[in-house]
């Protein structure tokens, strides 16, 4: 597997993943995301997968995930992301609070491999809301 980055102009990229997909990078955050929005982008959707996955697997018919990723930020140069929360809102047939807990907390401490390469670095948590 490989990325490939191109430099645009300014502080603008082209990234090409290694099925062919395109996403442009902005540094400045301009006109694109930045690349640690990027990384909290990975965050986000690596364990939103895990917990879409671990529902399905429980029987539950998914209808709805929304992962709302907040985040705090050290406090001296370089400003380095200090903290993650995961908020999880679910909406399915047969879902339940602790089932979504649960499958929060195996995505943070199992299998959101994007997750457990930035602890313990960032501070992962998550908080879930069945709607």
């Amino acid at each position: 597997m490989s990325i490939q980055v191109d430099w645009n102009k300014e502080c603008q990229f082209n990234v090409t993943t290694s099925n062919g997909s395109v996403i442009a990078v902005d540094s400045e955050n301009n006109t694109a995301p930045c690349p640690t929005e990027l990384l909290l982008s990975a965050l986000g959707s690596c364990s939103a997968t895990d917990v879409v996955l671990y529902l399905q697997d429980q029987g539950v018919e998914v209808e709805s995930l929304n992962n709302t990723v907040t985040h705090t930020l050290t406090d001296s140069e370089p400003r380095l992301y200090k903290s993650a929360n995961l908020h999880l809102r679910v909406k399915g047939v047969g879902v339940t609070e602790a089932m979504v807990n649960a499958a929060a907390q195996q995505a943070v401490s199992k299998y959101c491999h994007v997750c457990l390469m930035l602890q313990p670095n960032i501070e992962v948590t998550y908080s879930v809301e069945v709607i």
